[in-house]
């Protein structure tokens, strides 16, 4: 049982996204050839497509500014890249797949389980933690038609990396390595990954598990959530310099742009607490929905979006005041967040659903939604959770509608 499942919540998606992530990885380490592992992955493509419909049916369509997302799907060890003018899924990619040594073949051994992402760049940074890598992709040279391999670079890391965040001048990707929660002492830690070499140049063990990443804007502290408080860490030598707590289990941590605040999901308490960087202690709570997850901080650092998960709605929240002033609804225990680089929009992912929803931050309407997974129909999201979103300004290759309807009828006729 994970330190997470032990909280005492009634329900937990951190529960359920470890079990599943985890039992995806034992069942193909326990399949034993290559074979196998390829049949595995190709039967739960087509289960994944063809089971009664358990989502509810999103409009698979969307208004907003040109770019793209990706969007980690651990369920099904692959990522989506999304058109973010119309919704429009380009293509689905797997990830973290390495190839099966001394078969003198191409099988592959789907064992990844992509639960963050990060980007740099053009370059997508995935926390797989079935198999405890990271992998590398250079989005620019995504191929609709290679969906099944794409060309990446794969990093050995510690165990179980769940998710990682990029430093604010690009140079690093740190990784928090949650370790299996089995028994002491810790297998938590932090990988430091240099950007311009794609391997690891430093590593932190810690005495607990770290969860999320935030930078200050500097770049000169990392703030790392636990089970046992907020880590204060100086990113230069990776001593920690102070630990937060009382923080009632915390999960998403954000910086303001000016570096003055810290804000944190208290997931037992149902709050956002929030810190001073000055003196690493809470000054005000701020009362959210149940099991707040994931959030995030716009640009000017006015405005906070939780996601809470239990509550199925995102609480929008002033930083002026530290107040609640809009809770949109959103179906389907969202937990990921993330805003286009415009602000205009957020994006919001919903566990269980499988739906990504897209808002328009001026009203906190709905601007159109899409099932993540292979086609967009209303059953494609089944078993693949958006853990983890990130949006750039730059195009994935093949968005265009052109591209994008000939691409899915080419995987189809694959299948």
């Amino acid at each position: 049982m994970t330190q997470r499942e032990s909280s005492g919540l009634a329900v937990s998606v951190a529960g359920r996204r470890v079990i599943i992530a985890a039992a995806a990885a034992l069942a193909l380490a326990a399949a034993g050839t290559a074979t196998a592992l390829a049949a595995h992955h190709q039967a739960h493509s087509v289960a994944g497509r063809h089971q009664p419909a358990k989502t509810r049916l999103a409009s698979a369509a969307c208004t907003g500014p040109a770019g793209a997302a990706y969007v980690a799907l651990p369920g099904y060890q692959a990522f989506d890249a999304v058109n973010t003018a119309n919704c429009d899924l380009v293509q689905q990619y797997n990830v973290g797949d390495r190839e099966v040594p001394g078969t003198g073949t191409e099988d592959f051994n789907y064992d990844s389980t992509d639960e963050g992402v990060a980007i740099s760049g053009d370059d997508l940074y995935f926390a797989n933690t079935g198999n405890d890598t990271v992998a590398v992709i250079d989005a620019a040279k995504l191929d609709v038609d290679n969906y099944e391999n794409p060309a990446e670079t794969l990093i050995q890391v510690g165990f179980d990396p769940q998710n990682l965040a990029v430093t604010p001048d690009g140079s690093q990707v740190w990784v928090a390595e949650t370790g299996p929660q089995t028994g002491q002492p810790s297998l938590g830690g932090i990988s430091v990954i240099s950007t311009a070499t794609d391997t690891v140049t430093a590593h932190r063990r810690l005495w607990t598990d770290p969860r999320a990443i935030a930078f200050s804007p500097s770049g000169t502290t990392a703030y790392v959530t636990t089970s046992q408080g907020l880590l204060v860490i100086d990113t230069a030598n990776l001593n920690v310099i102070a630990v937060v707590r009382g923080l009632g289990n915390p999960e998403g941590v954000a910086v303001s742009p000016d570096g003055s605040t810290v804000y944190v999901t208290n997931t037992v308490q149902n709050v956002v607490d929030v810190i001073s960087a000055a003196t690493n202690s809470v000054t005000n709570t701020i009362s959210v929905g149940q099991l707040p997850w994931q959030l995030v901080l716009s640009s000017d650092g006015g405005t906070l979006y939780v996601a809470d998960a239990d509550a199925n709605a995102v609480s929008v929240i002033s930083t002026a005041s530290d107040t609640v002033t809009d809770t949109i609804s959103d179906p389907g225990d969202p937990v990921s967040v993330a805003l286009t680089p415009d602000g205009s929009e957020l994006w919001v992912g919903g566990l269980t659903s499988g739906i990504v929803t897209v808002f328009d931050t001026s009203n906190d309407t709905s601007v159109g939604s899409f099932n993540v997974g292979y086609g967009g129909e209303a059953n494609a999201g089944d078993g693949e959770e958006p853990t983890g979103i990130v949006l750039t300004t730059t195009p994935t290759p093949g968005s265009s509608a052109a591209a994008a309807k000939a691409s899915t009828a080419t995987k189809a006729g694959s299948r």
